[in-house]
């Protein structure tokens, strides 16, 4: 009996967190803030206005980004692949932040705040936590089917490259190649 309990808890947590709901209407995006972290911190907490849907939420994000080349990271603490993609891109990130590309983390509530507050000094680049509603929203205008899966906005604020649909982080080689081009244009 627990263990079909356990099973049921699991799946009720499992769905009711899934990329794979219907979105909301969207309203006027907000530009997104920078929380206070020192100056020198390799990292930097973002916000967007909690009420945002739709694709409001993702023009929100991308507004803070003109004219620069940004990896978007679909993550979450608890996806030990997530993780793992992290480890190995830091091996090309600095040599790629020289160059001006941003590297961009975002994430939902199903990352316990505490834990995330914790991983993010060691993840350089920019977090977003969005609500679960907002990240619900986001994955379904976005056609994720689960993570880590990323995207690259070039310097005219459009998709450069993705690997939504298919998920799972793709590798250095195609990663780097895809944002060297993109810091190019």
């Amino acid at each position: 009996m627990k263990k079909t309990m356990m099973l049921l808890a699991a799946a009720f947590l499992f769905l009711g967190t899934s990329c794979a709901k219907k979105s909301e209407s969207a309203s006027v995006p907000a530009a997104p803030v920078a929380q206070e972290v020192s100056e020198d911190a390799p990292y930097r907490v973002m916000t967007i206005d909690p009420a945002l849907k739709g694709e409001a939420i993702l023009e929100a994000i991308k507004a803070n980004y003109k004219n620069q080349v940004a990896l978007l990271d679909f993550w979450a603490t608890w996806c030990p692949p997530c993780r793992a993609a992290m480890q190995t891109v830091d091996e090309i990130k600095p040599a790629l932040m020289d160059k001006g590309a941003v590297f961009v983390y975002i994430t939902g509530e199903t990352s316990p705040e505490e834990t995330w507050k914790k991983m993010i000094p060691n993840i350089h680049g920019d977090h977003y936590r969005l609500t679960k509603a907002q990240w619900s929203d986001l994955c379904t205008q976005l056609g994720i089917p689960g993570i880590p899966a990323y995207m690259l906005i070039g310097k005219d604020g459009k998709t450069a490259w993705d690997n939504l649909s298919e998920g799972g982080y793709p590798g250095n080689d195609i990663v780097g190649n895809q944002i060297e081009v993109a810091l190019t244009k």
